[in-house]
Order: structure tokens, then sequence, then C-alpha cells
């Protein structure tokens, strides 16, 4: 019996307590974006830099509704480019499994690999503990200073996401 399996029979008001008991917080706004460098399912290798960012952490290359989400950031991504944010999807599978997802779904963003986690942990994007399927779906916006300026567990509005970072940035240029 898996972890979802044990959830799905418990009373909603149990699960919510044990969830936040278990679910690490979301970095803070504000708070600086840890370093990280992961392999692309390309084969090449990306970081964080001095540009905005969008990092969508999702648990599975095969869960349909971490496709979902893909999909619907790859819809958003001409508007992504267009303001000049570079978008990620990180979990921890493999870089042939993401080769996969990416074609199949036509994604015009790298899928990289966390293997062991580790940057998951340093985004409070994952379980604490080892459990299978341990990572949590969650997006983060990172502005160009590094500073964490949007944080959502789940699978937010990408158009939101896009409306935010059009927000900001008009924002920074004085003009809000």
């Amino acid at each position: 019996m898996n972890l979802r399996t044990v959830f799905s029979r418990l009373p909603g008001p149990l699960v919510r307590v044990l969830r936040d008991a278990v679910m690490p917080p979301t970095l803070p706004e504000g708070e600086n974006a840890p370093e990280w460098s992961l392999q692309a399912s390309d084969g090449s290798w990306c970081r964080l830099g001095p540009h905005w960012s969008v990092m969508v952490f999702y648990p599975d290359d095969r869960g349909e509704a971490d496709a979902e989400q893909l999909k619907a950031v790859q819809e958003c991504l001409p508007d992504f480019q267009r303001l000049g944010v570079k978008v990620f999807a990180i979990n921890p599978g493999d870089l042939e499994s993401h080769r996969e997802l990416a074609e199949r779904l036509g994604l015009g963003f790298p899928l990289l690999s966390d293997p062991g986690g580790r940057v998951g942990r340093l985004y409070r994007a994952s379980l604490p503990v080892a459990v299978r399927g341990g990572y949590l779906r969650t997006v983060y916006l990172v502005n160009p200073q590094r500073k964490v300026r949007l944080a959502n567990r789940g699978a937010p509005s990408v158009r939101a996401i896009v409306r935010s970072v059009q927000a900001l940035q008009q924002v920074a240029k004085g003009g809000m």
C-alpha cells in the first residue's frame, strides 16, 4: 500500500494536520534562491543565472497531472520567452525518461534531472523523508537578483505566473 492510498482513507482534517506536519514550507518570498547546476534531457547543463526563472518541481514523468501541468507551461512558453524568463522543470527522474516525456509532449524547455533529490530538498520541494515519489509539485519564480518572488505548492495557473512576471518587471522599472 502506498502513501497516497493510506492518506485517501483518512478523514480530511487528519490529512491536513499530517500534511502540515510532514510537508516543508516553501522558501519565503524575498529569500535568496539556492544555486544549482543540473543536467537537462538534451545532455546540456543548466543553472540558475542572472535572469528571471520559473522552476517547476514535479513528482513523476509518468504522472498524468504532471503532464498536464507541463503542457500548460508549454502553452505559455512564448509569453515567458518574450519576458526573458527561462523555464525549467525538475524532478529526480533519469535523463532518458525526461527525453521521452519532452518528445511526447513537445516541450520546448529543459527537463532537468535531480538524482538523489538534492535540489528538491534545497527548494523544499520534496518530503524530508525518503519516499518513492517524494517530490512535491512546487513552482518558484526567481528574479535576476536570485530572490524568490513567488512560491506555490501544487499547479498554479501558468497565466497567473506570466501576469506576476509582467507586474514584477513593471515595478522593477519603476512604473508602478
